[in-house]
């Protein structure tokens, strides 16, 4: 495969093999990193809510509340307590279970994804409904995770005429730019589009069916987003219709060849790569019945004993930015 250089805004799943990858792993976890002019916003629900309450803080990675007192994560960020919507609920001891890759030849018998039951019902919280088809390149989705915030905007010197690449920092006139992140912690939202799917991908803990997406530099501050450390269980949302669906679970970056730390500096090119829900929604729905379907019923019901009763009667400055 070929590989091209950084600032070409590449999609970096296809040097897969030359880059590798760099999962979304402790000592410290971050949210996603945005494109906006001061990378801080996002910190609640958008307009267009695809079910931020639904995600939280599961210990320095993510988790997403499924209903039914189920989460779902990374496998390797596991189980334990999670922060739900300003309320922390326990892990049910014994509950924990990784999927499987529905015994497909030549791919590893688990896949990188947990599910655990909390010991007690988060109230208030609604289902999630697992999407039942791959969103296809093009399909936009809102990712949401939680961790350390969006650092400085940074630019590189990149040599590729090394292998690895040998990247230099420098105040302007690099061949790569993107952000660096910084310790303190944020639930934050960010945008992008599948950029790839049906990828499989082994990122050291077990093949996974995945999608991925490009940190591109649109030009302009938006919210463009890229995953980093602690992002890790996060959710991928995608709007089906009219309905939101949960299309993937965040497991891991890739990044240039020779890429200072890619889960630590979300540079343009970078990719985030997201399992593909779809593929794993049989035993996620043999495990929690589909939460949608259950208040659609609620929900019917109600409306006929309703209508019973009452029917009787400019581009961001960032060059000024670099030099600090």
């Amino acid at each position: 495969m070929t590989t091209a250089a950084p600032g070409a805004n590449i999609v970096a799943w296809r040097c897969l093999a030359a880059v590798g990858l760099v999962c979304l792993l402790p000592p410290s976890a971050q949210a996603v990193v945005i494109d906006s002019l001061t990378g801080t916003g996002n910190t609640s629900a958008p307009v267009d809510d695809p079910g931020w309450a639904n995600v939280g803080v599961l210990g320095v990675g993510t988790g997403v509340y499924l209903g039914n007192d189920w989460v779902l994560t990374a496998a390797h960020v596991g189980g334990g307590s999670i922060v739900l919507n300003g309320g922390t609920y326990a892990m049910l001891a014994g509950s924990g279970t990784t999927l499987s890759n529905n015994g497909l030849p030549g791919k590893s018998a688990t896949a990188d994804l947990f599910m655990f039951r909390l010991a007690s019902t988060p109230p208030g919280l609604t289902g999630i409904t697992i999407a039942s088809a791959t969103a296809s390149p093009g399909a936009a989705v809102t990712m949401i995770g939680s961790g350390r915030d969006r650092g400085a905007f940074t630019q590189w010197s990149v040599n590729t005429g090394t292998v690895p690449w040998v990247w230099t920092e420098v105040p302007s006139g690099g061949n790569a730019a993107g952000y660096k992140t910084l310790t303190s912690r944020t639930m934050r939202w960010g945008t992008n589009a599948v950029a790839a799917s049906g990828i499989w991908v082994d990122d050291g803990y077990g093949d996974t069916l995945m999608m991925a997406t490009t940190f591109d530099d649109t030009g302009v501050p938006s919210n463009e987003a890229q995953a980093a450390y602690g992002d890790s269980g996060g959710g991928f949302f995608h709007k089906n219709g009219a309905a939101w669906e949960l299309s993937g679970i965040t497991l891991t970056v890739g990044g240039y060849s020779g890429q200072p730390d890619p889960g630590a500096n979300a540079i343009y090119g970078d990719a985030t790569y997201a399992a593909d829900l779809s593929f794993y929604r049989s035993q996620i729905m043999a495990i929690v019945p589909e939460p949608s379907a259950a208040s659609v019923a609620m929900a019917a019901g109600a409306g006929a004993w309703l209508a019973m009763t009452f029917g009787r009667g400019s581009r961001r400055n960032r060059e000024g930015t670099t030099t600090g």
